[in-house]
């Protein structure tokens, strides 16, 4: 890489090929990266958390002389053609609340800080000021600096642990660890609420007085949803998050019947016939004997009954795929790219749901492709109804766009499948 000198800030140098007279600033950030950055491309303070935050995901108000970032606030989504972009997100002060663009919008709108003398740069750089003409041109000249572009051109990609089978796992262990993460998280979950548990309840469509079992039940939720509606509901599971369940059970009496018991082992328990309906919320993928687990609810549920299930899609989710941000602290999800690996490696995979603890646990997750969890399912008489793939509609992209825009609208992240139970076919 080229010395600190020689190097032009990446974001000027992208501008600059749409606004002639932009000029490009010698990169003094990240000078050894793959988008080395000027001071005025870095990041700013958050006024309200501290928080360091890229400059396409902090805005700042010259009424209250305030910087506040995304996270401390609830932004809007504004979709116009600017630059290298197709929208900005639009951040209320954290004082006043008034709306006010994120610093890449502001400094082509001609408001930001370093731009109206709010603020001095640290660094001596030269500020451009954009008449209207470029304005008008940039927009016409639109140029988007594409995520994928930039990964294919840098030669690189991720790799994710793969595993040899048979392998020594303990999914009991694993999940009582996790156990004290996950029972914090409501069900106002975004994906569950949103997208996961309106395509569930809809396939289920509970009927009063069904027996209905929930596989991997965890801390009940589901389970009761499903008794609110007037379904008679048997809930299991093999970690600690069944004791959260049980927990709330005591306390409030839904009526939900709980028991500790692996998915493996449901003949053990259960006559054949015994339920209606069947339901495993986001949960077959971690379950290494599918097989055998799909065998078995075949011989609970009874003829014509329903199974429902959802999973993260295996055509989108780790390990086949997985997201890379470049630069990594950026806001805007077009820097969010999907690398697609192997779809039909079907070896365990180390993975785990985040950096800090104790999302940070190692888990094994068990890849395999759409075919094998349907061929599994017609094997065993249960034969599908319906496939969904929940798309983030309008609302939910004005709602929610840093989880929806370019992202859940654009590719599905979880699968919905409802099947039936028939002995003739």
């Amino acid at each position: 890489m080229k010395s600190s000198e020689n190097v032009g800030c990446f974001y000027c140098s992208e501008y600059a090929k749409v606004v002639k007279s932009y000029p490009i600033i010698f990169a003094s950030k990240d000078e050894n990266s793959f988008t080395p950055r000027c001071f005025l491309h870095w990041k700013f303070k958050c006024s309200k958390c501290g928080v360091l935050t890229h400059f396409n995901g902090i805005s700042w108000c010259s009424k209250c002389k305030e910087f506040t970032c995304l996270d401390c606030v609830e932004e809007k989504i504004v979709r116009k053609r600017f630059l290298v972009y197709d929208y900005y997100y639009n951040i209320p002060c954290n004082k006043c609340g008034e709306f006010n663009p994120a610093l890449d919008f502001a400094e082509y709108n001609g408001t930001h800080p370093f731009q109206i003398k709010d603020l001095q740069p640290e660094e001596q750089i030269t500020i451009w000021i954009p008449n209207n003409k470029e304005k008008i041109e940039s927009q016409e000249k639109i140029r988007k600096i594409s995520g994928v572009e930039r990964i294919l051109s840098l030669g690189t990609h991720p790799t994710i642990e793969r595993l040899e089978t048979p392998i020594e796992y303990s999914p009991e262990s694993t999940w009582d660890v996790l156990a004290p993460f996950w029972a914090t998280v409501e069900e106002e979950n975004y994906h569950h609420k949103y997208m996961i548990l309106p395509e569930v309840y809809r396939m289920l469509n509970v009927q009063k007085e069904e027996k209905i079992l929930d596989i991997a039940c965890g801390k009940g939720d589901i389970a009761r949803d499903l008794v609110r509606n007037g379904a008679k509901v048997t809930g299991i599971d093999i970690s600690k998050m069944l004791d959260y369940a049980i927990e709330r059970e005591e306390k409030e009496k839904f009526g939900v019947i709980y028991l500790k018991l692996n998915a493996e082992n449901l003949i053990d328990r259960f006559e054949r016939a015994s339920f209606d309906k069947i339901v495993c919320n986001m949960a077959l993928m971690d379950i290494e004997n599918y097989r055998t687990v799909i065998q078995q609810i075949s011989f609970i549920l009874r003829e014509n009954g329903i199974f429902v299930f959802s999973i993260t899609h295996p055509a989108f989710a780790l390990p086949t795929s997985t997201r890379v941000r470049i630069p990594e602290d950026s806001q805007r999800n077009e820097d969010a790219i999907r690398i697609f690996l192997d779809y039909f490696d079907e070896r365990p995979t180390l993975t785990s749901y985040g950096t800090k603890p104790p999302r940070n646990i190692p888990t094994v997750i068990f890849p395999r492709p759409i075919s094998s969890y349907l061929n599994e399912l017609i094997k065993n008489n249960l034969i599908v109804r319906e496939l969904s793939e929940p798309k983030a509609s309008e609302e939910l992209v004005k709602k929610f766009p840093r989880n929806a825009y370019l992202y859940d609208d654009i590719r599905p992240y979880f699968l919905i499948v409802k099947t039936i139970k028939k002995s003739d076919f």
